[in-house]
């Protein structure tokens, strides 16, 4: 099977979106397994599941081999808009709108071409990340009680 480059761009974005996030992984025995993904391999698409369940039996870290891989459910849309998020960051750190960038198919907000931000976190360090990193817990906060982040 061959992809093309967009398709396979597109497939790890997506795959990378679900990182942090619940999934179901279904085998191509059939066997299901439920748990947060924490992370997989790209191209061999090895997975890694933190708190699987399968059934009765509770594993704490379960490794999956993408041979073995029939299917990644994911049964929870993101509640992160990197566009929305971008709009907020920009008002509440009275930012220039051209401070921020918005890549919204990664999911991906640069802020001052330095700090990168997804659903699962800020990435940089100072001052700056702090402020970044508790207006992403706000935001995500009033998205999770169904608000309009204000």
């Amino acid at each position: 099977m061959s992809f093309t480059p967009t398709f396979t761009r597109r497939l790890l974005t997506e795959l990378s979106s679900l990182v942090g996030r619940e999934v179901e992984v279904v085998l191509i025995n059939g066997k299901k397994y439920r748990g947060r993904l924490i992370g997989f391999d790209h191209p061999s698409m090895d997975l890694m599941l933190a708190n699987a369940t399968s059934g009765d039996e509770k594993i704490a870290r379960l490794f999956i081999k993408g041979a073995a891989l029939a299917e990644i459910r994911a049964y929870e849309e993101s509640i992160f808009n990197p566009q929305e998020f971008a709009t907020y960051l920009v008002r509440k750190l009275g930012l220039r709108p051209d401070a921020v960038k918005v890549y919204q198919d990664a999911g991906v907000v640069v802020v001052l071409n330095t700090y990168r931000v997804t659903a699962t976190g800020v990435e940089g360090a100072g001052a700056m990340a702090g402020k970044i990193y508790g207006l992403l817990k706000e935001y995500l906060e009033a998205k999770k009680r169904g608000e309009q982040p204000q």
